[in-house]
């Protein structure tokens, strides 16, 4: 009988997939609450800014401030429900960057600090609304088992922490500072309210994030689909006027006489179907501009637009029989020019670029009638 163990031959597995260009490229990707247990702290930082300005848009908050200043009150960073900063309602986030799951140890310093400052009302807590209205933990791996149970059950949390006060809250309320559990100390921790403290998952965070325009720059994964776009309303509106008047001056110019309003196009048909399709362009492009606002970080859009300026102005310089012939191989070129430098393009249809166009002549950087 042999003592040798059998041997199996080891084959790779990956060897016998096709792999896509993407992940050539990139490798296999990796889920975003994953990735956030190995970012550094200022990643984490960036993070979690991005994460609370879907919070801003949404309407919650009105702004986010980080605490900054001598002493650690233990506030990081602060989101205000109304200009009135601490006067009104507002929430305190702790941002942990820990390389585990917050334990119950991990924050009960936290919790000694937020009771005491508020109780001697140290600035900012001697102002109209003294603690927070939640005071929520988050941290790249969450909260643990224990600590998850403790949160949801505030007068246990508040068990937990008078027991641990002498321990492990008081030493971490600052340098020097002595803060026994006692006479109005102890009154004011036995009524203050426990079920300000929360967390967020990092399942949460990571939804949530996806909803700005942050995300996909920080985790990949491309853009999310884009809704068809509205159809232009029956009546014009004021904000299409520039770039509508420029079209009447094309056509003027085309017909050898001035057009004041769109109603003398009908006995041009050919000029009036040009004119609503125009218009069909703008709102596709206003719908990419949405999309952009909402979806990825500020000066994208504008960065598409300048593309498609850089792209079409030498032909809009050149010389042309008239205005109309001007304005039609402008907006040609433009739903031919390669804009697959911008983190748009995934979402971009011809008739987005060829709208940009008009949405350049509103902004009065392109222009179809030259002047003599």
């Amino acid at each position: 009988m042999s003592d040798e163990r059998n041997l199996d031959e080891v084959e790779p597995k990956a060897t016998s997939v096709v792999p896509s260009a993407a992940q050539v490229s990139g490798g296999i990707p990796m889920p975003p609450v994953r990735l956030l247990q190995i970012m550094s702290p200022d990643e984490w930082e960036g993070f979690t800014e991005e994460w609370l300005s879907f919070h801003k848009t949404k309407g919650t908050y009105q702004s986010i401030k980080r605490f900054s200043g001598p002493g650690d009150l233990g506030l990081d960073v602060i989101a205000f429900t109304t200009a009135d900063g601490f006067a009104k309602p507002w929430d305190s986030y702790q941002c942990k960057h820990y390389d585990h799951a917050l334990m119950p140890t991990d924050v009960y310093g936290e919790i000694g600090k937020i009771i005491y400052h508020s109780f001697q009302r140290t600035p900012p807590f001697n102002q109209a609304c003294r603690v927070p209205r939640r005071h929520v933990f988050i941290a790249p791996y969450g909260v643990g088992i224990m600590l998850g149970r403790l949160l949801r059950d505030p007068n246990r949390l508040k068990e937990e922490a008078r027991a641990k006060w002498q321990s492990h809250c008081a030493p971490a309320i600052g340098a020097g500072i002595e803060a026994p559990l006692t006479g109005e100390l102890l009154a004011y921790f036995d009524s203050f309210s426990f079920s300000i403290f929360d967390d967020r998952t990092a399942v949460e965070l990571v939804e949530e994030h996806a909803q700005t325009g942050f995300h996909a720059p920080r985790f990949g994964g491309g853009l999310p689909p884009r809704g068809e776009p509205d159809a232009p309303p029956s009546e014009p509106t004021e904000a299409e006027s520039l770039y509508l008047r420029k079209l009447l001056d094309a056509y003027g110019d085309h017909l050898g006489k001035p057009m004041t309003d769109r109603e003398e196009l009908v006995p041009h048909p050919d000029l009036e179907g040009h004119y609503k399709r125009q218009r069909v362009l703008f709102y596709s492009a206003e719908s990419l501009r949405n999309f952009a606002r909402d979806r990825t970080p500020p000066r994208t859009f504008d960065s598409l637009q300048d593309d498609v300026y850089n792209g079409v102005i030498d032909i809009c310089e050149a010389s042309h029989a008239d205005a109309l012939e001007r304005l039609r191989k402008t907006v040609t070129t433009a739903g031919q020019l390669n804009v697959s430098g911008n983190a748009l393009v995934g979402v971009t249809k011809v008739a987005d670029k060829q709208g940009i166009c008009h949405q350049l002549a509103n902004d009065d950087r392109l222009t179809w009638t030259k002047q003599p």
